[in-house]
C-alpha cells in the first residue's frame, strides 16, 4: 500500500493563520511609514521651495515670484514641472500666496514682495497627518493637524519644525 503525502487541512488552516496574524501587525506600521515619508518629503519640498525663492529673488531685484515663474525654464527654472501643474505629489498639495501662522508680522505672503507656501495633505486619513507651511523667513512651520490625527508633542500651531519642547535640555 501506498502512503498518500500532503498537508492536512488543519495544518494549512493553522499557516494561514499566522501570515494573517503577521499581516495585521505588519500593514498598519507600513501605512505609518508611508505617511511619515510623505510629511518629510512636503517638509523638505517647502525648503525646496524656500531655497527657489531666494535664489529667484537674488536674480530679479529681491521681488519673488509664483509657481510659474519659478518653474519657467527661460528665468532659469528654479523649481522642476511638478510645481507648475497645481503642485501636488508626495501626498501633498502646496498652495502659494498663503499666509503662515507664525512667521514674522512683517513678512507678507505675497509675491512679488514675500511668499508664503502651505503643504496640506490630499487625504489625511492616508497621505499625513499635519499641514505645513514656509514663508519669507525660510522656516517651516507646523500649520494644522489634519484629519483626527493628535497634534505633535510640544508643537503649536505657528512653532518651528525641530523645536525643542520647554524643559528639555537641549
Amino acid at each position: 500500500m501506498k502512503k498518500e503525502q500532503g498537508f492536512s487541512l488543519i495544518e494549512l488552516l493553522i499557516v494561514v493563520a499566522i501570515i494573517a496574524i503577521i499581516a495585521a501587525i505588519a500593514v498598519p506600521s507600513m501605512l505609518t511609514s508611508r505617511m511619515a515619508a510623505n510629511e518629510a518629503g512636503a517638509i523638505q519640498s517647502l525648503r525646496t521651495y524656500g531655497s527657489a525663492q531666494t535664489a529667484y529673488a537674488a536674480v530679479n531685484n529681491q521681488q519673488y515670484g509664483s509657481f510659474e515663474q519659478l518653474t519657467n525654464e527661460t528665468n532659469g527654472g528654479y523649481l522642476d514641472g511638478r510645481w507648475a501643474d497645481g503642485a501636488t505629489f508626495n501626498g501633498y498639495e502646496f498652495t502659494e500666496d498663503q499666509t503662515v501662522t507664525g512667521a514674522p508680522g512683517a513678512a507678507t505672503a505675497k509675491t512679488p514682495d514675500g511668499f508664503g507656501c502651505l503643504a496640506t495633505p490630499r487625504t489625511a486619513d492616508s497621505t499625513g497627518r499635519y499641514t505645513y507651511g514656509i514663508a519669507s523667513d525660510q522656516v517651516v512651520r507646523f500649520q494644522a493637524v489634519a484629519g483626527e490625527a493628535d497634534a505633535p508633542a510640544g508643537l503649536e500651531e505657528g512653532d518651528p519644525i525641530g523645536k525643542q519642547a520647554a524643559g528639555s535640555g537641549t
